[in-house]
């Protein structure tokens, strides 16, 4: 009995550290169970995972955000993670995903049987929260844009973030010489498919900028708000697309609806036409250089796009005749 009490007295430490350490951990997460609750009304989650980590499991999420953006969200099952001392990253794993978007009269949905996203959330200066970051990898989705058909893509990627106190473009006399935030969106996308086009490799860069915090169209639109893009297709022979545009709000509050107006320089020009105006395409060899053509339509879509600048002498043009011809893109 003697030799014992050497050996409790040694672990007598590690002991109560560890209970320090559960009474901190159930801290960490009664605070994770607060901001489920804000998040996930009604759930009731609990939060489990000790010692490593902060975990939490729902079923049958749906959550929906009505107002000049509408947002949506839907999960057969969503699974939670945070590390004990990470508060501002959360981490997602998901089944039977849905989700939605909807403003300027344009609506965009996809729907998905896995996904793994990651949410980062800051806090400015002012004690506001900013989203540093929102990561979406989607498996086999299926969907819409809003504009053209439906599209389908082995792999989605939508990684979103606000930028703040960022610099305004001096090109851009809409804009003052301060911007409080912008926002920025990046898309990338494999396999993906317009409708009964050919799947290739997606990626898209848009950047939203306004004179006020990207938290309402209306206000956006109102106070000299654009959204810059660029869109880029290639297969694997190489790039078969590149769009340049910008897209500025019409009327009061934007309730004319949006503008585009860009260049598109490819190497595909008929197969380009052919998906904007709907139709199927000409057989068509890929081009040795891009031609690059003016696009300018209103969204949503009020009539064909206006495309401009085909060559006189396309069909004359040296072609890659060793390659595979142009895909269709719509």
């Amino acid at each position: 009995m003697k030799r014992r009490w050497p050996l409790l007295l040694a672990l007598l430490p590690l002991l109560m550290g560890m209970a320090v350490y559960g009474q901190v951990w159930r801290g960490w997460a009664a605070g994770l169970e607060t901001t489920l609750a804000r998040w996930f009304p009604g759930s009731g989650a609990r939060v489990g995972g000790f010692p490593y980590r902060l975990e939490a499991e729902l079923a049958g999420v749906s959550l929906a955000h009505a107002g000049e953006t509408r947002l949506a969200l839907a999960a057969a099952r969503l699974r939670l993670n945070r590390g004990p001392w990470r508060p501002e990253l959360t981490v997602f794993q998901g089944e039977g995903i849905g989700l939605s978007a909807a403003a300027a009269g344009l609506a965009a949905r996809v729907t998905a049987g896995s996904a793994t996203a990651s949410l980062k959330i800051v806090q400015d200066a002012a004690g506001l929260d900013r989203l540093a970051r929102l990561s979406i990898v989607l498996a086999k989705a299926r969907g819409t844009a809003g504009i053209g058909p439906d599209f389908r893509a082995d792999s989605l990627e939508l990684h979103g973030r606000e930028i703040l106190d960022a610099k305004a473009d001096p090109a851009n006399p809409r804009l003052p010489a301060r911007l409080p935030n912008r926002g920025q969106l990046v898309i990338g996308a494999a396999g993906f498919a317009l409708g009964q086009g050919a799947p290739i490799n997606l990626a898209a860069d848009l950047s939203v900028r306004g004179a006020g915090r990207l938290d309402g169209y209306r206000r956006w639109a109102d106070r000299g708000g654009s959204l810059d893009a660029v869109v880029t297709g290639s297969d694997a022979t190489g790039e078969i697309f590149k769009l340049e545009a910008t897209i500025v709000p019409l009327g009061p509050g934007g309730s004319a609806g949006l503008r585009l107006a860009g260049t598109v320089s490819t190497v595909c020009p008929l197969a380009v036409q052919a998906a904007l105006n709907g139709t199927a395409p000409l057989a068509e060899q890929r081009l040795r250089a891009p031609v690059r053509l003016a696009l300018e339509t209103a969204l949503p879509a009020g009539g064909p796009s206006a495309l401009s600048g085909m060559p006189g002498d396309l069909a004359t043009r040296p072609r890659r005749g060793q390659v595979p011809a142009c895909p269709r893109l719509g």
